[in-house]
């Protein structure tokens, strides 16, 4: 402190070396921050050498593009190569032998025959193979059964195949155990060979023998 009141400053010592940044300075009544000058704060780098940065940028995405678009990835499979070959047609169950609409019947006693014809739908020969009778009633007793229309006699011609559009009959006799077969269905399964595949089909036969004539029942 000096004589008159005033302070000063020790010979010694000196101002912090931030007060002047921090310290606001008044003038004109105004308070205004003194302007940094800092010049690491004004550096650009010069504009050609920005040209020059991006245009290898540019070139550099441009071969990696080309470079990744020509190789193939490691893991990539070659697409399945599809097959030359014809679809061959095979008939399945059904298809090739079907059964008309004709039938027949002939009652000897206490028997009966029952026949229905069967027609090759196809386009190529069928091998004609054993048929089965299916009774899915009791009622009726299978005596025999043949390739054969009703009522024929001795023994019969059976063709082995049968070519496009051809007919053959097949026939079965029962054995009548009541008094009326009127509900009873008969139906058949018959075995066939068509370009060498074997295949097998349920015909309807009849599906009762409310049509059939017997003696002692009404048919209708």
């Amino acid at each position: 402190m000096n004589g008159d009141g005033s302070q000063r400053n020790d010979a010694g010592s000196s101002p912090r070396a931030d007060d002047s940044a921090a310290d606001v300075v008044e003038q004109g009544g105004r308070r205004f921050l003194p302007s940094l000058n800092w010049p690491s704060m004004k550096w650009r780098p010069p504009r050609g050498a920005m040209i020059l940065l991006a245009v290898g940028l540019v070139i550099g995405l441009a071969a990696g593009y080309a470079t990744g678009y020509r190789q193939a990835p490691r893991n990539a499979s070659a697409p399945p190569t599809p097959s030359s070959g014809p679809a061959s047609t095979v008939f399945t169950d059904g298809l090739a032998l079907t059964q008309d609409t004709g039938t027949c019947s002939v009652q000897s006693g206490r028997e009966l025959q029952l026949g229905v014809q069967v027609t090759n739908q196809s386009g190529g020969p069928i091998g004609l193979g054993g048929f089965r009778t299916v009774l899915p009633l009791s009622g009726l007793k299978v005596v025999s059964q043949r390739w054969a229309p009703c009522g024929a006699i001795g023994a019969v011609q059976v063709p082995d195949t049968l070519g496009p559009g051809e007919s053959t009959w097949l026939s079965v006799t029962v054995q009548v155990l009541v008094a009326c077969p009127a509900p009873i269905p008969v139906q058949f399964a018959v075995g066939y060979t068509y370009a060498g595949k074997a295949a097998t089909i349920n015909l309807p036969g009849f599906p009762d023998l409310g049509s059939v004539p017997y003696t002692g029942c009404r048919s209708g």
